[in-house]
């Protein structure tokens, strides 16, 4: 596939230019071409054609913030291109809020980017938004709808928030109606931040995270949230020991009870502006190495009746391809170990970085480089992904091996 640059969306940023200068409102073009390599080596590697997995794609978006009179508003407009899919247009809405205070106290509605904690790779507290820490290369989020009072100080603050209002338990957990109260505090170089969420989906969530400046070059940061309930999807063909095949999704979402997750980092920072950041996190909601030797299990079964009479060849890749769910989590194991390596400078427009991601449990890796240059009013990225480790890890099982993503982003 030839990624594509689309032209009309530049000339109409260069056409919106003067209007944006002449009325405080900003405008971001941004064109993102990536190159996914497949995976052959893996049993789920059939299941292709009928997933987005190993198939190049591109997203080019218009992004325009602007705030009027206490109302701000981020809007993108996005075209996404995948190799053997129609295009997809959209107008996404990523913020659109009202700011007010009434008897001074502060009150806040619409739709917002409530991103949360304190993390680099995972952020345990993050629990409204949920954003993916791990994305190879992330726009501008879209926010949730929500209400919220506002009470600070110079060293503290409360938040109440009513996130999705009216929804209850909506498809997605992202989009569960849910009430959460957020406490901030400073002690001299430590921030300390506190929540307590209720949900229908998960009953109570409460947490507590830390960032602490050791001295000049040593920052260190956690994280810890108990859940009274967490979910978890199950692909029921891993219990059935006859033809191990279905017409109809076989996963399942089960309930369990005290979810924990919990994230530990340093970051190192010489005057060089060449930084070394560790991190250590556990996700109770992730698979076990267990559950992912059960479904190697179950896709090795179900490839090996490829070409087998009887059994049509749509049936076994149909199923396989139920099968890549267990690869859509954020966390795709419980125990996850960063170490990232990076270099910023006050003087050079450059900033490259590299970072390993290691799941001990199954020997599974990602390594993952990236390289950006900003100057003026524009903006590139480039970056490269490899899955890799043991052969029955489940990046390895991944059927896809290798990402090279480009982005170029102009400013006006």
């Amino acid at each position: 596939m030839i990624m594509r640059i689309f032209i009309f969306p530049w000339l109409l940023l260069l056409s919106l230019s003067a209007y944006g200068e002449d009325n405080g409102t900003a405008f971001k073009l941004r064109a993102i071409p990536e190159i996914h390599d497949a995976n052959a080596n893996t049993s789920f590697a059939p299941a292709l054609p009928l997933t987005s997995l190993g198939k190049d794609r591109s997203r080019e978006e218009l992004e325009m913030r602007t705030d009027w009179n206490g109302v701000n508003l981020v809007a993108t407009a996005r075209s996404t291109a995948q190799q053997g899919v129609k295009p997809d247009k959209q107008l996404v809405i990523n913020e659109l809020y009202y700011d007010a205070t009434l008897f001074g106290e502060r009150f806040s509605l619409g739709k917002k980017i409530l991103s949360w904690d304190v993390g680099f790779g995972f952020r345990p507290l993050d629990v409204i938004q949920q954003e993916n820490r791990r994305s190879l290369y992330a726009s501008t989020l879209e926010g949730v709808p929500y209400l919220s009072w506002e009470k600070f100080t110079a060293d503290e603050a409360w938040m109440l928030v009513l996130a999705n209002p009216g929804r209850g338990m909506a498809g997605e957990p992202r989009d569960d109606e849910s009430l959460a109260l957020k406490y901030f505090r400073r002690f001299g170089n430590t921030d300390a931040h506190a929540l307590l969420r209720v949900s229908r989906r998960y009953s109570f969530e409460a947490g507590a995270s830390f960032s602490s400046v050791a001295d000049d070059g040593l920052e260190w940061h956690g994280s810890l949230l108990h859940q009274a309930r967490y979910q978890k999807s199950l692909n029921t063909l891993t219990l059935n020991s006859g033809i191990p095949l279905s017409a109809s999704d076989p996963f399942v979402t089960q309930n369990f009870r005290h979810g924990r997750k919990a994230l530990l980092g340093a970051t190192l920072t010489g005057e060089s502006g060449l930084s070394l950041l560790g991190e250590a996190w556990y996700d109770n909601s992730a698979y076990t190495a267990a559950e992912w030797r059960a479904a190697a299990d179950l896709a090795r079964r179900q490839e090996a009746l490829l070409g087998q009479a009887g059994i049509p060849a749509a049936a076994v890749r149909g199923s396989l391809a139920y099968g890549t769910r267990y690869f859509e989590r954020p966390n795709l194991l419980k125990k996850n170990l960063l170490l990232r390596l990076s270099h910023r400078s006050e003087v050079e427009s450059w900033e490259p970085a590299i970072d390993v991601l290691y799941t001990p449990e199954d020997g599974g890796r990602v390594v993952s480089a990236s390289l950006a240059y900003e100057a003026n009013r524009y903006r590139i990225d480039a970056g490269l992904r490899l899955y890799g480790g043991r052969a029955d890890s489940a990046y390895r099982l991944l059927p896809e091996k290798r990402v090279v993503y480009l982005a170029i982003q102009l400013a006006f």
